[in-house]
């Protein structure tokens, strides 16, 4: 059986293509910065809309300068990003066209004919920006500050979208449903529809039930009209590696999100109220008009510098009621009072009413720049100069609690915001996961000086009153750093008291006799660097070195209380645990049968059982031979440690579009 771990890492895949929280425009998050130049850190969001949001409203803040920064860990996501980019200020397109094809490329494993010849026509640009900084892109994306080997990985990812490029997404979707359901593969509908009943419609009820359905099943988010779709989207291919047959090898296929949708981003918030009414219990509009109208309202607003606003006849077009962006093939007919409800109404009536700007007028705004960074961490900027105390606002995905300690603070500036996402729409988590996931972030946060900033959170909420998956920590250096101080303190005081404690204990120990557990209960398993200790076979925590007390041998002794949890045993070794020290076995004594792990230990051995029959000259001829097979495991291990230092290098050579890659495995369709 699975666990939760393999569960939401197989759900979610390796590669982040959507964020699982509502976008928002990062730049208000930050409270009563004066600074002339404002700088923000995203870490692996996996999405672009909060940016979008950010450039489309910098007519609200025209006297601070932003710097946004978003760090990803594949070039897959890099290179999306910069495809989104482009579509969005394409001005060969129209704010409706241009809104189908960003949704379509967005959210869609598959894709419309036109817009697979549009993708295959966009290469040669994005290349020449990327290459030679040319097109619109350049006036306000900085990708200067990555490396030259990041970039060519981006090319290589803008080459594999070719229309010539083999691409089979819907195998490769497949192979992930199958490896993900397993047994309940062919009742997979019943578990789809269990979680949308029990958490999705609970959460944000306007992503309607068939809609989340239908992209569970067939990877199909946002239905253009009754369109077919039979090309693949080729930006939603990455590489994973992993092992077959023994050997390491690279594997091309869909491994993003099955589980979440494409929703949560752009799907379930905007600010026009008269997207959710309700008419017979129904809403009257669903998660495809929301994502529609938020692409639609940030592409007039880039151009007319105000925001948009959905005219009153308009917002009273209830579009397709119940069967709200279904196609043909999902629904049955319905006949109420003699009429048929048609399925040919374009949601994108309800807004292009000859209030959109014309094409042309996608003009950049001044003062912004987005500066793409590739990294696994925060670590790469860990004692640069130009990241120390820059940031005044980190944004960091639920995939990067790991980032909440150190090198973090040293970015921050002196009086810094930290947005981290929690696990509130995460559904492979159940309840007391998630709070225990969101209770992390505080801990964390806690841990570094950090307050929560409970009022904050209470002003980003869904139109039913669910409050966004976004949890808020101030920083404040001073105060941060007394915080600190004091908890050191604190600390230092009850170790010593601990130390004095288990000196005490230690100090009635008379030659090999070991404390009893009985009289050690209570001490704290400390991390005393003047002693050696290790983990024995029976997992016990500490191993003390006995001969420094004067004892005649180590000798264990058991630290902690009960209900402490112990460290990782050992890993056993070929014949299992050392009779003597505990440490895993490499050899195994031919006259007792016991196991040990060096030649001390095996005279430990010989030296017990000296009342065999065993002479001195056999005594000496058998430690020779274990000294030999010391030396020959050592031999070997050194040349071991060479392959793997060979096999290293040669990674570090390799194109970097095959580094970093999620782990996969059951034939390459599975997620590790």
């Amino acid at each position: 059986m699975k666990t939760k771990v393999q569960q939401y890492v197989e759900g979610v895949g390796g590669i982040r293509l959507w964020g699982f929280s509502p976008s928002e425009d990062l730049s208000n998050m930050v409270d009563g910065s004066k600074d002339d130049v404002l700088n923000i850190l995203s870490m692996m969001p996996g999405d672009i809309c909060s940016f979008l949001m950010t450039i489309a409203r910098r007519h609200t803040k025209k006297t601070q300068q932003i710097n946004y920064y978003i760090v990803e860990r594949q070039p897959e996501a890099l290179a999306r990003y910069i495809l989104l980019l482009s579509i969005f200020f394409d001005d060969d397109l129209g704010p409706r066209e241009c809104t189908e094809i960003f949704l379509e490329i967005y959210g869609n494993n598959m894709l419309r004919k036109q817009t697979s010849a549009f993708l295959h026509s966009k290469v040669e640009e994005l290349i020449k920006f990327l290459t030679n900084g040319e097109g619109k892109l350049a006036e306000f994306v900085d990708i200067t500050q990555m490396k030259f080997k990041e970039r060519d990985a981006i090319e290589k990812v803008f080459k594999t979208w070719y229309e010539n490029i083999e691409c089979n997404m819907e195998e490769w979707r497949e192979k992930r449903l199958r490896s993900y359901y397993e047994d309940r593969f062919d009742y997979r509908k019943n578990l789809i529809d269990w979680d949308y009943s029990m958490n999705v419609k609970d959460w944000a009820e306007i992503i309607h039930s068939k809609l989340f359905l239908w992209w569970r099943q067939e990877g199909i988010a946002y239905e253009i009209r009754d369109s077919k779709y039979p090309q693949p989207n080729r930006t939603m291919a990455s590489y994973a590696e992993g092992k077959e047959k023994g050997h390491s090898k690279l594997k091309r296929g869909y491994w993003g999100d099955i589980v979440q949708s494409p929703y949560w981003s752009i799907g379930v918030h905007a600010d026009e109220q008269s997207l959710y009414k309700k008419r017979s219990f129904q809403h009257t509009k669903t998660c495809q008009h929301v994502a529609e109208y938020n692409i639609y309202s940030l592409l007039f607003e880039l151009s007319a510098k105000k925001r948009y606003k959905m005219p009153q006849e308009d917002s009273e077009i209830h579009g397709r009621s119940f069967w709200s962006g279904l196609s043909h093939r999902d629904v049955e007919k319905v006949e109420e009072e003699g009429e048929i409800e048609s399925l040919q109404d374009d949601r994108m009536d309800t807004l292009s009413t000859g209030r959109a700007p014309e094409s042309g007028t996608k003009r950049v705004p001044q003062g912004i720049k987005l500066v793409l960074l590739q990294g696994e961490s925060l670590e790469f900027m860990r004692g640069k100069k130009k990241y120390a105390e820059l940031f005044h606002l980190v944004f960091l995905s639920n995939l990067c609690l790991q980032m909440l300690k150190e090198p973090l603070p040293e970015l921050l500036h002196e009086r810094a915001t930290l947005v981290v996402e929690g696990a509130d729409f995460m559904l492979n988590f159940d309840k007391n996961d998630r709070k225990a996931f969101n209770e992390k972030i505080k801990q964390l946060g806690k841990e570094l000086g950090m307050v929560e900033e409970s009022a904050l959170r209470d002003k980003y909420k869904l139109y039913n009153g669910v409050h966004f998956p976004l949890y808020f920590l101030s920083y404040d250096k001073a105060a941060a750093k007394e915080v600190l101080e004091q908890r050191a303190r604190r600390q230092q005081e009850e170790g010593e008291t601990l130390q004095a404690s288990l000196e005490s204990t230690l100090s009635q120990s008379k030659e090999d006799e070991r404390p009893t557990a009985d009289a050690l209960e209570g001490l704290e398993a400390l991390d005393l660097q003047d002693r050696t200790y290790e983990v024995d076979a029976m997992n016990r925590p500490i191993l003390l070195d006995g001969s420094a007390r004067g004892w005649e041998r180590r000798t264990l002794v058991l630290l902690g209380t009960k209900t402490s949890v112990a460290a990782a045993p050992a890993k056993a070794g070929p014949f299992g645990f050392c009779a003597v020290t505990g440490l895993p076995a490499k050899y195994k004594d031919p006259q007792t049968g016991l196991p040990y792990a060096n030649v001390e230990a095996f005279k430990e051995i010989r030296r017990r059982h000296a009342g065999s029959t065993e002479t001195q000259g056999e005594l000496s001829e058998a430690v020779e031979t274990a000294n030999v097979g010391e030396e020959e495991a050592t031999t070997r291990a050194e040349e071991a440690e060479k392959r793997e230092g060979e096999e290293e290098e040669e990674e570090a050579v390799e194109p970097l579009i095959f580094q970093n890659r999620p782990k996969w495995r059951l034939g390459g369709s599975s997620v590790l």
